[in-house]
């Protein structure tokens, strides 16, 4: 039997972008926004389901190009438009258990632009992932986002 194991970690990161808190929701709650930032780095979406509402629930299979080999299935609890994201998430890479995250996202008004707060508890299990690289991951997507809005 192989070792089982679960490290817990909090990720918090924080952005200000020069776009109002609508257009950031914005880039959450649109397919096509979404589609700019919603994987980290160069990695690619090859299949993904769509249902940004309470209670909605989307699947999305991403990795590197040549082997998408991770899914997320994520659950959104609750949303405030333009102030508010609650939303969880479990991910597997072929098939086999890697994590699993609650994600809050809250925006506010920061003069011109947007203040947004991201935080992320996780439960890495099995050491199939960590909490470096899940913040290495993250901050991509924080980054694309700013670019996606200001574009």
């Amino acid at each position: 039997m192989t070792a089982r194991s679960v490290q817990h970690g909090t990720i918090r990161l924080e952005r200000r972008y020069k776009a109002a808190p609508a257009r950031v929701f914005a880039a959450w709650a649109e397919p096509k926004a979404r589609a700019q930032w919603d994987v980290p780095g160069r990695w690619v979406i090859a299949e993904q389901s769509f249902d940004f509402r309470e209670g909605g629930r989307e699947l999305k299979r991403f990795g590197p190009s040549d082997d998408p080999r991770f899914v997320a299935d994520t659950l959104y609890l609750d949303i405030v438009p333009d102030r508010r994201i609650v939303f969880s998430y479990s991910m597997t890479s072929r098939g086999e258990p890697v994590s699993v995250s609650l994600t809050t996202v809250a925006l506010s008004a920061d003069g011109k632009g947007t203040r947004l707060l991201l935080v992320e508890q996780v439960a890495f299990l099995d050491g199939k992932d960590n909490a470096a690289s899940r913040e290495e991951g993250l901050t991509s997507m924080l980054d694309k986002i700013g670019e996606s809005v200001t574009a």
